[in-house]
């Protein structure tokens, strides 16, 4: 039995507590939140403690092995940090952090410490995602040219939201592209350089939409479309062009006629998220994962090193969509 610790009562900390729930072999012992009621409304079903921080957890846990961290990304390194010195495995949300230099120095404190570091890059966990993968590897296709991805949903709900404020979130570029940028490195190699173009409406409906270009070393073209205030259902979409066919995935093709609905549905969650209500979930199958990398029964499928790998494409695309020129990688990490 592993004994587990959730940081953050919000949006993505119900999303992983549903997630435990459904994996026996792990016990959801404290829940740490400011907010008691939203504390004690996670922590609950599990008949785990409260604390209103990280420090009186760690003081009133002694047989705790990982901490699982859903708190805003300006939180991640501090948090991180405090819990690698004291002993025990760290997962954490992506984005890792807002810069290189804090990416780096969670990699090397966990690693210090003897201490896993797992990163929550979820899309290598959906299971359409996950055919891909294995169709390009085993050249289904010939050898890759091009790759397009697509990732858009409503705007962050809450006009008091951090994700709103880009100085905390890193906007629509880091905080929800980086899910792609993640996916294509494992795919098709390292970056070399990043161009990229923001687009930004505000006033009294709120859009942003980044399109993101990406040459690998490998000589792949990846080119990536996020938004934030699409004015319908959550939707991705992948298509991979090679030497000998072409791949394409829709997250629609099931429904391929829907009605629009407003750019942020009544009662929409933080963020926008697929429908995790049919087939398997990927957080389940993520967190399950970690489980077993924690347990030493399993390698890690995403080393925190390339999850900072994606961060430094995320800030390349944020200092060319800035600069209005390509930016390679080494600028950023410089």
């Amino acid at each position: 039995m592993i004994h587990l610790a959730l940081l953050g009562a919000g949006f993505m900390g119900r999303v992983h507590a549903n997630a435990y729930a459904a994996l026996p072999a792990i016990q959801v012992v404290a829940v740490v939140n400011g907010d008691s009621a939203a504390a004690q409304g996670v922590a609950g079903p599990f008949g785990a403690r409260t604390y209103p921080d990280l420090e009186s957890m760690l003081a009133g846990e002694p047989y705790l092995d990982v901490v699982d961290c859903c708190l805003p990304t300006p939180l991640h390194r501090r948090m991180v940090e405090t819990v690698a010195t004291h002993g025990r495995h760290v997962i954490c949300e992506k984005p890792m952090a807002l810069t290189y230099e804090d990416g780096r120095a969670m990699i090397d404190c966990c690693r210090q410490a003897g201490v896993h570091l797992l990163m929550g890059q979820v899309l290598r966990f959906f299971p359409g995602y996950q055919r891909i993968v294995a169709a390009v590897r085993e050249g289904r296709i010939g050898t890759p040219v091009t790759c397009t991805l697509l990732r858009q949903g409503f705007y962050p709900a809450g006009r008091r939201s951090w994700f709103r404020d880009d100085s905390q979130s890193g906007g629509v570029l880091l905080d929800m592209m980086i899910h792609d940028y993640d996916w294509a490195l494992q795919l098709f190699g390292p970056a070399q350089r990043v161009y990229a173009k923001l687009v930004h409406h505000t006033g009294e409906r709120l859009f942003t939409q980044g399109t993101v270009t990406i040459r690998h070393h490998s000589g792949v073209i990846t080119q990536a479309t996020g938004t934030w205030g699409h004015p319908g259902p959550f939707t991705t979409a992948c298509e991979i062009a090679g030497t000998g066919g072409l791949l394409r995935f829709h997250s629609d093709d099931a429904n391929p006629l829907r009605m629009l609905t407003p750019p942020q549905p009544p009662g929409a969650e933080a963020v926008p998220l697929p429908d995790l209500s049919v087939g398997e979930d990927p957080f389940r199958l993520e967190l399950a994962h970690f489980m077993e990398v924690i347990a030493g029964r399993a390698a890690p499928l995403v080393e925190p090193e390339q999850s900072l790998d994606a961060l430094v494409v995320a800030l390349a695309a944020l200092q060319s969509a800035a600069s209005g020129r390509a930016i390679t990688l080494e600028e950023v990490v410089a």
